[in-house]
This record gives C-alpha cells, sequence and structure tokens, in this order.
C-alpha cells in the first residue's frame, strides 16, 4: 500500500491510494487542475483511478468534485446517504456507479477491504474509513472533533493514519477569527486539537510502529513544534510512531 497527500489543511483535501491493483481517491477538496497537476508531480496516471471515496460534503473536501466527475473516468462513487443528500444535485448528476455505503458496515472494492466508521463533524453525515489489504491497515480521519471509544478496538493497531491535528487551542482563541468559528472548531462537531490527536494516538498504537500523517494542520494556529511538545507530553514511548507533516501543497508517496 502507498498514500500520497494532494493537498490536506483548510483550503482543501485529497488522498490518492495505491492498495494492491485499486488506485483510488478520497475526497476531491482542490481543482482538477491542481489534482491532475499533483498526480503528475507525483509521476501517478490520473486515468487508472477509477474510484472515489468521499468522506463528507464540505467545501474543501468536495471543491474539484464536479469537475474531476466531467472527465469521465471515476467509474464509482461511494459516499454515505446523508452526503449523498447534501451534495448538489448536478454533480451527483454526474456519478457513474453510485454505491450508498452504511456506516459501521464493511464493505470490498476487489480484495481491499473498507470500513467507514462514524465521525464526529458538523456534516450531514460524515465518516472516516479503514482500509485493509492483506495484513496492511491504513486509517483515514481528517475532520473530527472526537473518536467515540467503541471505535479503538477498529482503529488500533494500523500500519499507516492519516490523522489531523488541526490545531492549538490557545493559538486558536488568541486569532482574530471570530468566536463562533472558534467555537466550532473547539466543539465536538469541530476538529481535533494537538492534544486529542496526540492523545488517541497514543492509545490506538500499542505494539507495532505505526505512520502517523499529520493532517489539516491549521497554517495560523498551528505549528510542527506545536504538535511535537503534544507528542512528547503524551506518548508513553514516541519511538512508536513515525511522524509526517502534510500541507496544502501534498506529501509524496509513503509506503507501508
Amino acid at each position: 500500500m502507498e498514500i500520497f497527500v494532494l493537498a490536506s489543511g483548510s483550503k482543501g483535501n485529497m488522498t490518492y491510494l495505491k492498495v494492491g491493483d485499486i488506485k483510488l481517491f478520497i475526497d476531491a477538496g482542490i481543482s482538477y487542475k491542481k489534482i491532475k497537476d499533483k498526480m503528475t508531480m507525483y509521476q501517478e496516471n490520473i486515468y487508472d483511478v477509477k474510484s472515489l471515496l468521499i468522506t463528507h460534503e464540505h467545501h474543501d473536501h468536495t471543491t474539484g468534485l464536479k469537475m474531476l466527475l466531467k472527465q469521465g473516468f471515476v467509474e464509482d462513487v461511494y459516499l454515505t446517504k446523508g452526503t449523498y443528500d447534501a451534495l448538489p444535485i448536478d454533480v451527483v448528476n454526474l456519478f457513474q456507479n453510485t454505491h450508498i455505503i452504511t456506516i459501521d458496515l464493511a464493505f470490498m472494492i476487489s480484495d481491499v477491504t473498507i470500513t467507514p466508521f462514524m465521525a464526529s463533524h458538523d456534516a450531514a453525515e460524515p465518516v472516516g474509513y479503514v482500509i485493509q489489504h492483506d495484513d496492511k491497515k491504513v486509517v483515514i480521519l481528517t475532520d473530527s472533533g472526537y473518536v467515540d471509544q467503541s471505535y479503538y478496538e477498529l482503529l488500533s493497531n494500523a500500519n499507516l493514519y492519516l490523522l489531523e491535528a488541526n490545531h492549538h487551542p490557545t493559538k486558536l482563541m488568541n486569532s482574530p477569527r471570530p468566536f463562533l468559528l472558534k467555537k466550532r472548531i473547539l466543539s465536538e462537531l469541530g476538529h481535533l486539537s494537538n492534544d486529542d490527536a496526540a492523545w488517541l494516538m497514543n492509545v490506538l498504537v500499542k505494539n507495532i510502529v505505526s505512520k502517523w500523517v499529520v493532517a489539516h494542520i491549521s497554517e495560523d494556529c498551528n505549528s510542527i513544534i506545536d504538535i511535537e511538545e503534544a507528542i512528547v507530553k503524551a506518548f508513553d514511548d514516541p519511538t512508536k510512531i513515525e511522524v509526517y507533516y502534510t500541507t496544502q501543497d501534498g506529501l509524496p508517496g509513503i509506503k507501508i
């Protein structure tokens, strides 16, 4: 398995995943031109991608969806009923094969097992994904204010986590952002803070060394130093993770 981040942050989010013979996108939150340019930069053939998983309908995860679908090479779109209903009709009319997925019910794309799980975000029916192939496991969760304890077993001991550490709470509260936006981000329907994300990763990673691709990092209310301080504070053994940081410019392929 190999994961490429095309973009990550409040200006747009999109991920490309190679799993065995399957190549798929997760979200489409950047323009089609940027998608194509980034795939070319990564020396990947965009036209090989036949499947798209959508986490939720927010603009920073779907802004490039319409133009991507208009190209015609993405054949299968997987999303919850809530997300489907929340998208514009002119977008869903472009779906070739629509697959309405159910939270907590695994489905297959060829020999790849994908389990959607409930995210806690202010969207219609948002999800994260656990993607498994052979003995490898990837967890994708980029927008969630918290993670319910009932999911810890499902999410534990993945080889790679694409998990957000969105903000440093003090920096967020001292920022010039409107109070209602601050309140939303800090809520259970918002985004994981550095401390929340680091604490969660320490709980989930038990007896293997996992890769943590830190996603959706606020450009003005966070920093790599802030995240690393949270990791040192939260982890009983920081050496059990390898940490990578995403930006709006993406992140080249990471193999597991």
